[in-house]
């Protein structure tokens, strides 16, 4: 099954692999220790997809990048070991220092300094 994900690149990588941002929210099939699960993602999380295209490590949020961090942190056996653990804890460092460094641009309503005339 395929699945769409609305995505902004944010950085690209000699190997053809991208960090991009999630610009519209969606559901993906993900695998489980109980099996494949729906899972919800949203605008901001994060994602790293291959040269093909292909989702490495599926959207990420940054409570989800938290809880990862943590879990390697406390030295949990899989997180500590595990490979994903490190690729979505990169994706994670690169996809929202992107955002917090180089954000959407807003749009502000400048008031002028001048006073009215009087």
């Amino acid at each position: 099954m395929t699945v769409e994900i609305h995505v902004q690149d944010v950085a690209v990588f000699a190997n053809g692999s991208k960090v991009a941002t999630v610009t519209k929210p969606g559901t993906m099939r993900v695998p489980s220790k109980a099996g494949p699960v729906d899972r919800a993602f949203s605008v901001g999380d994060v994602v790293l997809v291959d040269g093909r295209g292909i989702v490495v490590v599926a959207p990420l949020s940054f409570a989800g990048a938290t809880e990862i961090a943590r879990a390697v942190i406390e030295n949990h056996p899989g997180a500590v070991t595990d490979s994903h653990s490190l690729r979505a804890l990169a994706t994670a460092v690169i996809g929202f220092a992107a955002q917090v460094v180089a954000p959407e641009p807003v749009a502000v309503a400048i008031e002028s300094a001048e006073s009215p005339a009087a």
